[in-house]
């Protein structure tokens, strides 16, 4: 085969890879338009996170202050 008959193949096996990533990248960009929630979910979502994330705190805090107790001593036991 000629080195211009092996262009030409190889010319056309690129368009074809060409036009399907252009249906994906298509594809794609239209599913993000759908999938993309508006800003004001956005703005919850993220309001939320940072609510889930005092509850972990206060959480933490409690359990913080529970093991700092002074009072917390163990009980003597007698052994024979």
């Amino acid at each position: 085969m000629s080195e211009t008959a092996q262009g030409t193949q190889g010319s056309a096996g690129n368009a074809h890879i060409d036009s399907i990533c252009d249906f994906v990248r298509e594809t794609l960009e239209s599913m993000s338009d759908v999938i993309t929630p508006p800003e004001q979910a956005c703005q919850h979502f993220r309001e939320s996170r940072l609510e889930f994330l005092r509850g972990v705190r206060a959480i933490v805090d409690h359990r913080i202050d529970r093991l700092s107790r002074k009072n917390q001593s163990g009980e003597r036991v007698n052994v024979e």
